[in-house]
């Protein structure tokens, strides 16, 4: 199991082909996004005193690759993707080139002596299609009429609580309301309904420098870079990056001192993690949906050569086969090696996949 998979280039090429998806796959951190307004109200402006990011996922959703084989797929349940704000902006699945859905979980501590530590999820979706801007505004704001309830006072010219511009970045005209931003061009349409203690513009702001000014990108991670460089394209696609699979790990989620878990406990602990999934940091997978079969490419990522399992891998894969298995149907495939990268390229039927 030598060699390098053939599954070689990064997330595909949509649209108009002069961009790459992961241009948009965001690692902006905790304290770019911090609403300093909510930690003042909240945390008597208490200071930040660790976070750390635990987990960064994404998914990837083509329609045309759906409706183009709806016959074989025989659901629309992939197209679910991203579909709440194309009812937001007025749009339909057909109108989209792609949708891209992606969040982070960061834990926090505040300088508190109660009450100042916890967890928190950051997410933006971002559509790629032909939009009119203009059309795409009248459709927020006839959502905004539907959606909330706010005092209709003609005497009252403060419209803070309503929906609003929040100004511009780059190309994008940026617009608020409540815990949800916007950013809106011709091209893009990004979103996130923010939580609290999260700043939705600053949350759109930095996707959007994600792209056009390439910050703070997965690819600028080792451990991104990796999992990308080796994800073969397709029209649907999926990744998550995390804290290593490991024993240490999972007794520092037990105890404030892992030092005082017994040898029964760590020995209880390192049974339930697989060895195929020991010292896993990433994984993630692309599907080509060809007719009656779908070409997948699943990569996962260790934190070391020595954890890359290909032969426990192997083992997974064999008794996971079955329908309602996660490789159900899986054949022709193969588990190719690269440093501490594990590459699994195959072939399933389509209906067992979708």
């Amino acid at each position: 199991m030598g060699g390098l998979a053939g599954c070689t280039s990064s997330l595909p090429f949509v649209g108009s082909g002069d961009f790459e998806v992961d241009q948009w796959l965001t690692t902006v951190s905790f304290e770019d996004v911090l609403d300093d307004e909510t930690v003042e109200e909240q945390y008597d402006d208490a200071d930040l005193e660790e976070t750390e990011e635990l987990v960064r996922m994404f998914s990837y959703v083509e329609p045309e690759m759906i409706f183009d084989n709806e016959s074989d797929i025989d659901t629309y349940a992939p197209l679910e993707s991203g579909s709440e704000l194309r009812g937001k902006v007025g749009v339909t699945a057909s109108e989209i080139d792609w949708a891209l859905q992606q969040s982070a979980n960061w834990e926090y501590e505040f300088d508190l002596s109660y009450g100042g530590s916890g967890t928190t999820e950051g997410s933006t979706t971002v559509l790629a299609g032909d939009f009119d801007t203009d059309d795409v505004e009248d459709a927020l704001e006839r959502w905004v009429d539907d959606e909330f309830d706010f005092d209709d006072d003609d005497d009252d010219d403060d419209d803070d609580d309503g929906f609003e511009s929040a100004g511009s970045q780059g190309d994008f005209d940026l617009y608020t309301v409540e815990d949800y931003a916007f950013g809106v061009s011709d091209d893009y349409v990004v979103a996130t309904d923010a939580p609290a203690l999260i700043d939705a513009v600053s949350l759109v702001e930095s996707t959007i420098d994600t792209k056009d000014d390439e910050q703070n990108r997965w690819t600028d991670d080792d451990d991104g870079e990796l999992l990308l460089s080796e994800l073969e394209s397709g029209g649907a696609a999926f990744g998550i990056l995390t804290q290593p699979r490991t024993v240490e790990n999972e007794l520092e989620d037990q105890y404030d001192d892992p030092d005082d878990a017994s040898e029964e406990e760590r020995e209880a602990i390192r049974d339930r993690i697989e060895d195929w999934e020991y010292g896993l940091v990433g994984q993630a997978r692309s599907q080509d949906v060809d007719g009656s079969t779908t070409d997948i490419c699943e990569v996962f990522v260790y934190e070391s050569e020595g954890e890359a399992d290909s032969d426990a891998l192997q083992e997974h894969v064999e008794r996971n086969r079955d329908i309602g298995d996660d490789w159900a149907t899986l054949e022709d495939y193969s588990i190719d090696a690269d440093g501490r990268v594990l590459i699994l390229t195959g072939e399933v039927r389509t209906r067992a996949l979708f």
